[in-house]
């Protein structure tokens, strides 16, 4: 399963060979550009699914204006959402996975997080070290609050997989990220 593929469908591609992977499902916690460049490149190679949160479509249809704002060039093919996960239980059964969806919005208007086991993927809700942006559209600093007090009462030592940077676990977070305390 492929979570927010961002735009470098190679180095994905790559990956996917060294490891003699399946690929199953492509799942996003948002529809942010930089989270779904390659999703309609892979979608196509691996005849897969596409999921996301029904409150980010809007979002997702808008993601060439906000590439073309922040970075100025390239294009994303917009891929087809196949299941909207909020349309699913929330929890949800890919190959041999068992995903529990948490609605974690405040990042974006559809913003989710993963728990598959004990590894929790925030996408931009939560950082090492940082939480997530609300100044973009869809963003609300109130919301994002109530999305990080559902995360800090999960188990702490919960591996948490962002979007972005080094991964962490809730309880380090609850130990050393400032700004995801003072949030609570």
């Amino acid at each position: 399963m492929i979570i927010d593929p961002g735009g470098d469908e190679k180095s994905i591609t790559n990956c996917i060979l060294e490891n003699n992977s399946n690929v199953c499902a492509i799942i996003n916690t948002h529809a942010h550009y930089d989270h779904i460049g390659a999703v309609n490149y892979l979608k196509n190679k691996y005849s897969v699914p596409f999921y996301l949160h029904s409150k980010d479509e809007k979002l997702l249809q808008s993601a060439n204006f906000y590439m073309k704002v922040f970075e100025g060039t390239n294009y994303i093919k917009i891929p087809e959402v196949d299941f909207f996960i909020d349309h699913m239980e929330n929890l949800i059964n890919i190959a041999n996975f068992s995903i529990e969806i948490l609605f974690t919005p405040g990042h974006t208007y559809g913003s989710v997080c993963l728990l598959i086991e004990n590894c929790l993927f925030t996408g931009d809700t939560l950082f090492k070290g940082e939480i997530g942006r609300t100044d973009l559209p869809g963003g609300n600093e109130d919301i994002l609050k109530k999305s990080l007090k559902t995360i800090s009462m999960l188990p702490k030592h919960i591996s948490i997989y962002a979007g972005h940077g080094a991964p962490s676990t809730i309880e380090e977070e609850l130990k050393h990220n400032r700004n995801f305390v003072q949030a609570l």
